[in-house]
């Protein structure tokens, strides 16, 4: 439990919680991404991998072809 300070008090919050709503929002903002650049002509960027610095090393030649 992770206790949150708010204008009306100290709420607690369940981990689980915070974690699926910080996942449910960054699918909102990449879906809002992709509704953007649907209507263009720019090819999108990697938005839905994350990269660790060993997975740098292993794929290099994919992560300089997606500028990463």
């Amino acid at each position: 439990v992770i206790t949150d300070r708010r204008e009306d008090g100290m709420i607690p919050e369940k981990i689980g919680d915070i974690l699926a709503h910080l996942f449910l929002h960054d699918i909102h903002h990449r879906g809002q991404v992709h509704a953007m650049l649907s209507g263009t002509s720019v090819v999108p960027p990697q938005l839905d991998e994350f990269l660790l610095d060993y997975d740098v090393r292993v794929r290099r030649d994919e992560v300089e072809r997606l500028r990463l």
